[in-house]
């Protein structure tokens, strides 16, 4: 994302970004178990790798997957506010020359005022006690309770009075039987055992805006109305799931991939950051009577293109029907 503040923010997101981690690893050293230290009582000290529980733990992966997905809902806002602001600003040099004194600072005003709210929130998103800094306090509670528990019913099973962090404690050495990490990560990872699956596993399809290549195919909306198509005869498969178009837009326009022929490349990375498993892109032109129009379709999550096919309609009545067939040939090249 451009800054424009002097303080660049995408260094704030990306130390954001590993929060979770640093946290976690900070101020959890030891767990002293109640009433283990009873007299007449072995008293055994074992010990966790910490940075391992954290790397491994589901918990904290799918807590970090929902922290990095909020800022990236952050940023795609943070950079649609920036390019409204750098656009009126543009407009404003652009036309200053020809603009009365009232209207130059009418223009001013506007590019102020879009500055300012591009500004706020940053500093909304961004700053100390930020939207940002606040879910990562949210996400981070019940984890380190989560693992505090773990730990100490562990413990308590294998007979330990007290765990110690390995990574602040500086052990520099321990025997193989008091590491309790496997035994914690076990324990905490148990809820996120895999259920068997009990029917068809749905994909999920992202359908980008279909470009309009000449005047006419834009003037009648011909692109929106193939979409419209492709979203309506998808739905009806029982095993698709399909990203509404309203998130689709959301992430194409803070990409800057708005009013152009999508290619392959962009058409991957918005499945991408949508987490999808299909994308299907495509372009389209009028001339007189005739639609011409290609769909093609690829898979997000190997960056293979499955298959384009072209279609022809005569007149608008049929388009419909031959969006179908495209529609369903390309369905079949993916589930024959």
């Amino acid at each position: 994302m451009k800054c424009l503040a002097p303080t660049c923010q995408e260094e704030k997101v990306l130390r954001t970004r590993h929060c979770l981690s640093v946290l976690l690893s900070i101020g959890w050293l030891l767990v002293l178990l109640p009433g283990a230290q009873a007299r007449g009582k072995e008293f055994k000290v074992g010990y966790v790798n910490s940075e391992m529980i954290i790397a491994q733990y589901e918990g904290a992966r799918a807590a970090k997957k929902e922290l990095d997905k909020e800022i990236a809902a952050y940023e795609a806002k943070a950079e649609s506010l920036r390019q409204e602001y750098e656009q009126a600003k543009e407009e404003y040099e652009s036309q200053q020359l020809s603009l009365s004194e009232e209207g130059k600072r009418a223009k001013m005003a506007e590019v102020e005022s879009r500055k300012r709210r591009y500004d706020s929130y940053l500093t909304q998103v961004y700053g100390k006690n930020g939207k940002i800094e606040q879910k990562n306090r949210e996400l981070l509670a019940p984890i380190v309770a989560q693992i505090d528990s773990a730990v100490r019913k562990v413990a308590q099973q294998e007979g330990f009075a007290l765990v110690v962090d390995a990574d602040k404690a500086g052990i520099i050495y321990g025997d193989v039987g008091l590491d309790l990490t496997e035994l914690v990560l076990d324990e905490l990872n148990r809820r996120y055992a895999p259920v068997p699956v009990t029917g068809p596993v749905k994909k999920i399809y992202v359908i980008m805006p279909i470009y309009d290549g000449n005047d006419e195919a834009q003037r009648e909306r011909i692109g929106a109305q193939i979409r419209g198509f492709v979203n309506a005869l998808l739905k009806s498969k029982t095993n698709v799931e399909m990203v509404p178009d309203r998130k689709v837009d959301e992430v194409v326009q803070a990409r800057g991939y708005v009013s152009q022929q999508i290619q392959v490349d962009q058409a991957l990375d918005v499945a991408r950051a949508l987490d999808a498993d299909y994308c299907i892109f495509g372009d389209c032109s009028k001339r007189e009577r005739q639609i011409n129009f290609q769909l093609t379709v690829v898979d997000a999550r190997t960056g293979v293109v499955i298959k384009s096919q072209d279609g022809t309609a005569e007149r608008k009545e049929v388009l419909r029907e031959r969006v179908s067939s495209v529609v369903q040939a390309l369905y079949s090249s993916i589930n024959p």
